[in-house]
C-alpha cells in the first residue's frame, strides 16, 4: 500500500490469457478433468530463479496486449520442459474439440507479477519495482515450485476478480 496500489488477489504466472470461448463452467470442468492428465509428470515444472526485472505499460489493442495496465514483475526463463506443459493446457483448452482456435507464441515468457495500477499517471517505476524486489533478495535466487493452477474472473477492478477454479498439485 506504500504507492497506493492494489495488492494482487494471488502471486501468478500467466499461462493463457482472455479464455473467452469457454464459459466459466466448461473451463473449470476442463482444469479439473484433463489437465493433470495431459501436463508431462502430471504437474506443471519447477521454475527456475527470474532473468530480469520489468516495469512497463500496457495498452489494450496494441499487439499483443489485451486489456490496459501499469505492472512490476519478475520475467522467468523458458525452458523445454515450460514449452510443453503450455502446449498441454493450449491442448486442453483449444485443442481439437475446441470451438476456437488461437495462436501460441514461442517462446514463453514467464514472469510473476508483483504490482499493478492504472495506466494514466502510475506512480509504479523501474525504481520503486527494484525497490519491492530488494526486500525480498530470495526472489532473485530461487527456483519455485508452482503450488496450483488457477482460472480466474478478471473483469472489473483487481479487487473484484475472483478465482473460479483452482487445481492444486
Amino acid at each position: 500500500h506504500r504507492y497506493g496500489i492494489e495488492h494482487i488477489p494471488q502471486s501468478h504466472m500467466t499461462a493463457i490469457y482472455g479464455m473467452s470461448h469457454l464459459s466459466n463452467e466448461e473451463a473449470g470442468r476442463l482444469l479439473r478433468t484433463r489437465v493433470k492428465d495431459a501436463l508431462p509428470g502430471g504437474r506443471w515444472p519447477k521454475f527456475r530463479p527470474p532473468i530480469g526485472i520489468v516495469q512497463d505499460v500496457a495498452v489494450a489493442g496494441n499487439p499483443g496486449q489485451v486489456c490496459s495496465i501499469a505492472w512490476a514483475q519478475l520475467t522467468l526463463a523458458s525452458g523445454p520442459d515450460h514449452e510443453l506443459a503450455l502446449d498441454a493446457l493450449y491442448d486442453v483448452f483449444y485443442g481439437s474439440e475446441s470451438a476456437q482456435k488461437t495462436e501460441r507464441h514461442r517462446p514463453w515468457t514467464p514472469h510473476n507479477s508483483f504490482a499493478y495500477d492504472n495506466p494514466e499517471e502510475t506512480v509504479l517505476t523501474t525504481a520503486c519495482a527494484f525497490e519491492a524486489v530488494a526486500q525480498y533478495p530470495t526472489l532473485l535466487t530461487e527456483e519455485r515450485n508452482v503450488a496450483a493452477i488457477s482460472l480466474w474472473d478478471t473483469n472489473g477492478k483487481m479487487g473484484e476478480w475472483t478465482c473460479l477454479e483452482r487445481l492444486s498439485f
